[in-house]
């Protein structure tokens, strides 16, 4: 496996991005997973502070783990980086090859990208998301977020609340279940925003999706989010995306 570090012109971001790459070396035409990290981190987040590597090495998976400036990914994540990434290398083009997954506000990029792109990802995989983005916009916690959404009106009215999304979009989810983008929602029973992933979990079975809960030992820190990519790129790897239920394992 190869991987490399590049920086790029965003259009979309209109600056320059890193991002780190790990990238089989085999017959190409690979599955790929998109993995963003939190506020505060970078490129480099999943490299330096998990196993990825070593999950991911003998697999047909490349992992594409581009820095967001806390910009929450939108258009540069869901358009420019997928086309440029599949210009660059030998990825598959089909949606049921492409993944995305997060943690803490990677999980919400994550999320937010699966609703607003329907037939762009086969699976996208949330954990500890800030779900709920009105309620982390009130408690912000160090992190200023109005450079990204704006003031809590422009917040409310600028469609960047996932929760609404569900309800907005889940006709966009609504066709045979075995062809829907899977949802997986992995939250830490210490984490203080379990509460997120419990009413987001909710909230899309509610609405038909097809969607996975795991709510198991864990905080909100790397220890916890290395378990959720080991078990991220098992399920890629193996095909195994799960029907819709809710577990809870102590």
């Amino acid at each position: 496996m190869a991987w490399i570090t590049m920086s790029f012109d965003s259009e979309a971001l209109h600056m320059p991005v890193m991002l780190d790459v790990l990238l089989p070396q085999g017959h190409g035409n690979y599955k790929s997973l998109y993995l963003l990290h939190g506020a505060g981190g970078d490129h480099s987040s999943w490299i330096t502070k998990t196993r990825i590597s070593d999950y991911a090495d003998n697999t047909d998976i490349a992992v594409i783990m581009p820095s967001g400036n806390n910009k929450c990914y939108f258009t540069f994540i869901t358009e420019e980086l997928i086309k440029k990434c599949e210009m660059w290398f030998s990825l598959s083009t089909k949606k049921e090859d492409r993944f995305i997954a997060g943690m803490s506000m990677g999980g919400y990029g994550a999320v937010n990208a699966a609703l607003e792109c329907p037939d762009k990802y086969g699976a996208v995989f949330s954990y500890s998301g800030l779900m709920d983005i009105v309620e982390r916009f009130n408690n912000p916690r160090g992190i200023d977020f109005t450079p990204v959404f704006g003031n809590e009106s422009q917040l409310l009215t600028g469609n960047y609340d996932l929760m609404e999304k569900v309800h907005k979009y889940h006709d966009r989810f609504s066709e045979n279940v075995e062809k829907q983008t899977k949802f997986y929602i992995y939250c830490g029973l210490s984490d203080r925003i379990l509460h997120m992933s419990d009413k987001m979990y909710m909230n899309m079975k509610d609405n038909g999706f097809n969607v996975k809960y795991q709510a198991e030992e864990g905080s909100h820190d790397w220890e916890y989010w290395d378990k959720c990519i080991s078990k991220t790129v098992d399920i890629i790897n193996n095909s195994t995306v799960n029907q819709g239920g809710k577990t809870s394992c102590q």
